[in-house]
């Protein structure tokens, strides 16, 4: 294991060096190639962290995405979090470097952008059967907005499992109101899309249970919501189903 920041530093970055003796699979676990460490004496929140590069220019970047940390992952005081890997596409490239871009993480008075450090792994996301990450995207929303989208790859789900994406931290925040938010208000934009919206305004999450073998990237649009923080904030939003993955993403008030 080798360390890529200072240990002393806000945070403290650990590389899990070579990891190709676990090769990594379309249907593999997540696999662990680093780790966080909160060493600023006060919470941290994880913005974003990404696969900056793999191999050389010849290997698609994308093969390869974070699993974890998600967006909105808060770091308590003198803990740490795992940094892991999935397959983001069925493709097998064999043992590469990847390099792993923490693009920012911040706490109260605090800011950390672009650190970086360097894992080897054995690529074979061509093997096993691969579902794939859920991409979850959400829309920013000015302060006289009335609707929100969200999208997300909905090919791993079929048609017994659910998507939950969760909009409570910005409920509860005061960043946007979604308790007028009913099932009419829900419109599915893109085609090919069949399944059952649902929207609870008492937990403010979103459900989706797809019909039948859908595939593709879904775009859901959320009317009847009202913007009620201030331009600049910016807020975290949850994704889960029931095949396990898990995803997130941040918005902004424009």
């Amino acid at each position: 294991m080798t360390t890529a920041d200072d240990a002393e530093a806000y945070l403290g970055i650990e590389s899990e060096g070579d990891v190709s003796g676990t090769q990594l699979r379309g249907d593999s676990d997540p696999l662990r190639v680093g780790t966080l460490h909160n060493n600023a004496g006060a919470d941290l929140e994880v913005r974003s962290v990404v696969v900056d590069s793999i191999g050389d220019d010849t290997v698609n970047d994308d093969i390869v995405t974070i699993a974890a940390p998600n967006p909105g992952r808060t770091i308590e005081r003198n803990d740490s979090t795992a940094v892991t890997i999935e397959c983001n596409d069925d493709t097998t490239v064999g043992e590469q470097e990847i390099v792993v871009r923490v693009a920012r993480v911040t706490g109260t008075g605090i800011s950390i952008a672009e650190p970086t450090f360097t894992a080897t792994v054995d690529i074979q996301c061509g093997k096993g059967k691969f579902s794939g990450s859920a991409d979850l995207n959400v829309s920013d929303v000015g302060t006289g907005d009335t609707t929100q989208t969200v999208s997300f790859d909905v090919g791993a789900v079929k048609n017994k499992d659910e998507v939950t994406i969760d909009f409570s931290n910005p409920q509860q925040n005061g960043g946007v109101d979604y308790s007028g938010v009913t099932d009419g208000d829900l419109t599915v934009q893109s085609q090919g899309h069949g399944g059952t919206v649902a929207f609870d305004s008492e937990t403010s999450r979103l459900t989706y249970s797809p019909q039948g073998n859908e595939d593709g990237t879904i775009t859901i649009e959320i009317s009847g919501i009202d913007v009620v923080g201030n331009p600049g904030e910016s807020y975290p939003v949850s994704y889960s189903d029931t095949t396990g993955r898990d995803d997130g993403d941040f918005f902004d008030i424009t």
